[in-house]
């Protein structure tokens, strides 16, 4: 909303619906984190842990996947291996660059995490029913692969 007196941005925008949504979602596995190993876990830790156990890539890699500086995924790859979940790993014919790799211990915190987003989505479809969160998901992957075939098609959607 600006402080004009102008018309507010509209409420039902999808990129606002998806934002705040996904604010719920954190705040949710933040709760579900209290207690564990990983209570004091950042937003941005778990991005760059999820990257990892997706598929090792350097830092560099991480940082222009997440819009973030080379530093903010440092920071963040620094703590992953204060708690031993992620591991750098040299990477063949780069001394520079280290892939950052997921550990043992980040396997069972993968598994940890994949419970609890099964409890999340328990949630979701005590809210909309088992077919509404099957139409959800159905919908949401049909815009990712949607979305990412076009960028590679145009070159990026502006």
């Amino acid at each position: 909303m600006n402080d004009s007196g102008g018309n507010p941005i509209p409420f039902d925008n999808i990129r606002g619906m998806l934002q705040d949504l996904t604010a719920h979602l954190d705040h949710q596995l933040s709760h579900y984190r209290q207690g564990t190993r990983y209570e004091n876990v950042r937003k941005s830790d778990v991005r760059v842990f999820t990257l990892a156990s997706r598929k090792s890539r350097t830092m560099s890699h991480m940082a222009r996947d997440l819009d973030v500086s080379r530093q903010a995924v440092h920071s963040s790859v620094k703590r992953l291996i204060d708690l031993k979940v992620v591991e750098l790993i040299a990477q063949p014919g780069n001394s520079r660059d280290k892939l950052v790799a997921v550990t043992e211990r980040g396997l069972h915190a993968r598994q940890i995490a994949v419970e609890q987003i099964q409890r999340l989505e328990k949630e979701l479809q005590l809210v909309l029913g088992a077919e509404k969160l099957g139409q959800f998901r159905s919908l949401l992957q049909e815009l990712v692969v949607g979305l990412n075939q076009t960028d590679i098609d145009q070159g990026g959607v502006v």
